[in-house]
């Protein structure tokens, strides 16, 4: 065989490697010339690539199969506070369950879609923050109500789970405020949207509601929700901008 056509060989079974198969190897002929060396170096490093590939998908299994568990663990907590609200006649413990299992939720929604996903290092933002949405207002479903969600995400846009925990809690809390204080009238809208630049992101939510009270201190004023969305910003390594005009609007930028 000439000196060419084991080249090719050798070229052939290197690209397999590339499309994740391993079958094929390089003729080793016994002839104890370069070719040999170098066939025999092309087949051992696909055994390692084999290995090393069996190995990755074994990890990504068992990354699935903990994003599932913890999801389920999550859902248990939060199944026993709705248990534990049966029983509660205070409409303010009431409501600070109502918060806790919002939030459990909001972070099991994430463990959740990363185990459905290809792709355990990114989450689709938009189908995350639709999920998320559609509890939180169902969560605070009143009778009669006329609430409109509008979101504005691009469809291309996807976070791994550091980033998306403190996003998801954040619209958790904006959101359940909106619903809690903004609308008293039970007509409204809350409008969430995210516009990237060069790896910067702007996430925006508004409400069209009555807005905060005349002379609102961030610091003074806010409660234990709006205090964890101004400390998961700085987790985010955000800014947050509050403004009450036409409603509510709070703008991350991280």
């Amino acid at each position: 065989m000439s000196e060419n056509a084991r080249a090719n060989d050798i070229l052939e079974v290197i690209m397999s490697f590339a499309r994740l198969e391993f079958e094929k190897k390089v003729p080793i002929l016994g002839d104890d010339n370069v070719m040999d060396g170098i066939g025999s170096g092309v087949n051992m490093l696909g055994e390692e690539l084999q290995h090393s590939t069996v190995s990755l998908k074994e990890k990504e299994q068992l990354l699935k199969e903990i994003h599932h568990r913890v999801k389920n663990n999550m859902q248990i907590i939060s199944s026993l506070l709705n248990l534990q609200s049966d029983n509660i006649v205070d409409e303010k413990v009431l409501g600070l369950l109502r918060e806790s299992r919002n939030r459990i939720n909001s972070m099991a929604l994430v463990h959740e879609m990363l185990y459905k996903s290809s792709d355990l290092s990114k989450i689709p933002l938009k189908d995350y923050i639709e999920s998320l949405s559609d509890s939180v207002l169902n969560s605070y479903a009143v009778p009669d109500s006329e609430i409109e969600f509008c979101c504005e995400i691009e469809t291309d846009i996807y976070f791994d789970i550091d980033r998306m925990i403190p996003i998801g809690l954040i619209l958790n809390e904006v959101i359940s405020n909106s619903l809690k204080y903004g609308f008293p009238e039970k007509k409204g809208r809350i409008f969430v949207g995210l516009k990237s630049l060069n790896n910067s992101y702007t996430l925006t939510i508004n409400d069209n509601g009555k807005g905060l009270k005349d002379g609102f201190d961030l610091d003074k004023d806010s409660h234990l929700g709006m205090q964890l969305v101004c400390m998961l910003a700085e987790q985010l390594d955000g800014k947050l901008k509050l403004e009450s005009r036409n409603g509510v609007n709070y703008s991350v930028s991280f």
